[in-house]
């Protein structure tokens, strides 16, 4: 494991996870691509069609694709279930503990 001082946060890289307290960004890179699933996910939608959306949502970050991308891979069954309750991004994000209330 490796460790770098970075703006007076540490961060630690493990097995690719996302440490939520030291991962600047995270809460913003949720609460993103929640509003855009959001809109795009109908009442009916399935779990399938969540998913399939989700994996295809973090191509449209820009330059924090890569952390979306394991944002997704790590959350995705959560975010999936998140989805389909009438919950607005930022309670889903809070619920998952990516950002604080």
């Amino acid at each position: 494991m490796r460790k770098e001082k970075s703006t007076g946060n540490e961060f630690e890289e493990s097995s690719g996870e996302i440490q939520t307290e030291q991962a600047p960004g995270i809460c913003w890179t949720c609460k993103w691509a929640m509003k855009k699933l959001k809109k795009q996910i109908s009442n009916g939608a399935t779990q399938d069609d969540i998913k399939k959306k989700l994996e295809m949502i973090c191509d449209e970050i820009g330059f924090l694709k890569s952390q979306c991308k394991t944002f997704v891979n790590q959350y995705r069954d959560t975010l999936v279930e998140e989805l389909s309750t009438t919950d607005d991004a930022k309670t889903i994000c809070v619920n998952i503990g990516v950002c604080k209330k």
